[in-house]
């Protein structure tokens, strides 16, 4: 048998090669395409930053807590004698925009006097409803994962240094452990140590719906 015309061979070949580039080009286009339309997407709309709390832990963690505000006790219980009583929320959320960490201060009386925290007992009726107290949780999003419970075996405090309409400023200081749980979500020390930690927290104002 004769071998085919060189010029077959010849063609064939020139053509895959057109059919290889004009492949290898449409894919860059689209890889192109895909790059921008993902640029083009919305980013996470965060909520505007508003205190601030940076807080070292253990002396190997550091967390910037850019939502830091407090509210009054009254709205909670529902009694005008409790207007010299706030609530300091500390929030940290990712660079994603989902929450991750709370730091509560519940019961806090607007006087410069340093005041004591005690571990929050839950119950109707247990007194430490009725003291000054905190708690740290953490989050995925919007589902509570883990609790650490304020230890009261070592000092735990907080001082306001500034007190205003709009906004106090003051430093505290507490030892959480972790309350075991089924499940861990987020690796942590069972102990974390708040050592003297500075904040500012801003009057919370609800959104006008």
């Amino acid at each position: 048998m004769n071998a085919p015309p060189l010029h077959v061979t010849f063609i064939t070949s020139h053509h895959a090669n057109k059919a290889m580039k004009k492949t290898w080009i449409t894919f860059n286009l689209l890889a192109l395409i895909f790059i921008l339309s993902c640029n083009e997407e919305e980013k996470p709309s965060c909520p505007p930053p508003i205190g601030e709390m940076i807080a070292h832990v253990n002396d190997t963690i550091e967390w910037d807590f850019k939502h830091v505000y407090f509210s009054r006790w009254s709205e909670y219980v529902g009694s005008q004698e409790s207007d010299s009583l706030i609530n300091i929320d500390a929030d940290f959320i990712n660079a994603g925009c989902e929450f991750e960490l709370s730091l509560d201060l519940r019961v806090i009386a607007l006087t410069l006097n340093r005041q004591n925290l005690v571990k929050r007992i839950f119950g109707a009726d247990h007194p430490s409803k009725l003291q000054p107290h905190s708690i740290f949780n953490t989050w995925n999003v919007d589902a509570l994962t883990e609790r650490f419970e304020l230890y009261e075996g070592e000092p735990a405090w907080i001082q306001l240094s500034e007190i205003t309409e709009e906004k106090v400023n003051g430093t505290f200081q507490g030892t959480y452990v972790y309350r075991p749980s089924t499940w861990r979500f987020w690796d942590l020390p069972d102990t974390l140590r708040f050592n003297k930690v500075p904040f500012e927290a801003v009057l919370f104002v609800p959104p006008v719906e």
